[in-house]
């Protein structure tokens, strides 16, 4: 005969799987339809919703005082918001500027906006870390500052203190496409080779000439714009230094 509570604990663990898989499908397909978004573009509004929306999926998983129903409805109507207010952005800009608000211009000609600080909340201590991030340490350099609605600050330097580019120096480069990844871990990517107009047998070749006798050997195979196969073989020992902890 079964124990009471051996069951009790197995129906217990049985509806958490459940609930949590649910909660997991329905939490994926609502960052789905939110879109790529990533962490620095996010508002705080986006940071919000997702705490939210986060926190009502692992009450639904463990909550079992909380129905599938209501469960469900609180993440739509949360997951709902950010896209409703994506689609009036995309479609018109006067709701682009109520709801997601506009750039402030923090420095302007080389000054200091500081009106726009006080409205920002920011102080000189706060504007000068970003600037040092964007690697401007010299506040004199920069013509101007902006502080965009994701809270990043763009940065203009001066004409004088840019970096030289080779159009400035009038000289020709050749455009750098996409490389693309033919070998990923061990495994040959046949569409990509396809796509480059290569073959199967053209890529084992090109290995065997470094002296490697099979893709799983590789970690990385890449072949970039101007033809050039560059290849990084699995379980190199590379001494490294420890700099950065």
């Amino acid at each position: 005969m079964i124990d009471g509570n051996l069951l009790s604990s197995f129906t217990d663990s049985v509806s958490i799987l459940t609930r949590s898989l649910i909660a997991i499908v329905v939490l994926y397909v609502i960052t789905r339809l939110m879109g790529k978004k990533q962490i620095s573009q996010l508002t705080f509004f986006d940071y919000i919703v997702g705490i939210t929306i986060g926190s009502i999926a692992a009450s639904l998983s463990i909550d079992d005082h909380i129905t599938y129903t209501h469960g469900l409805i609180g993440l739509v109507v949360w997951g709902s918001f950010p896209i409703i207010i994506a689609y009036l952005n995309l479609k018109n800009m006067r709701a682009r500027r109520l709801l997601g608000g506009v750039s402030t211009i923090v420095i302007q000609n080389g000054t200091i906006v500081e009106a726009n600080l006080r409205k920002e909340r920011l102080h000189i201590n706060d504007l000068l870390e970003e600037l040092r991030i964007k690697g401007a340490f010299n506040i004199d350099d920069v013509e101007s500052a902006i502080l965009e609605t994701n809270g990043q600050i763009s940065v203009q330097m001066k004409a004088d203190k840019q970096a030289v580019t080779p159009s400035d120096l009038n000289i020709a480069v050749r455009q750098q496409g996409l490389s693309a990844n033919l070998i990923i871990d061990g495994k040959v990517m046949p569409d990509n080779l396809t796509l480059m107009g290569l073959s199967y047998e053209w890529l084992i070749g090109e290995l065997k000439k470094s002296n490697i006798n099979s893709p799983r050997q590789v970690m990385l195979a890449c072949l970039n714009s101007s033809r050039d196969l560059h290849i990084y073989l699995k379980n190199q020992d590379i001494k490294t230094l420890t700099v950065i902890d």
